[in-house]
């Protein structure tokens, strides 16, 4: 069964991302925002790790 290649939509994009030069710069472009978005996860997880209060709590610290 070879259903969404019927349709001349789905025949036009799988032509578009098979040819080579159009399939490597989708290719990129999907790279570049994952690895942005990796980049900018661990910055935040960084920026939220060095908190400058210190953690109160509402009972006292066993000591």
């Amino acid at each position: 069964m070879n259903f969404p290649m019927d349709l001349p939509l789905f025949r036009f994009l799988y032509w578009l991302v098979n040819t080579a030069g159009v399939g490597s710069a989708v290719v990129g472009l999907i790279a570049t925002v994952v690895i942005t978005g990796y980049g900018l996860t661990l910055r935040w997880i960084a920026a939220g790790a060095k908190a400058d209060e210190r953690a109160t709590y509402l009972y006292p610290a066993h000591e």
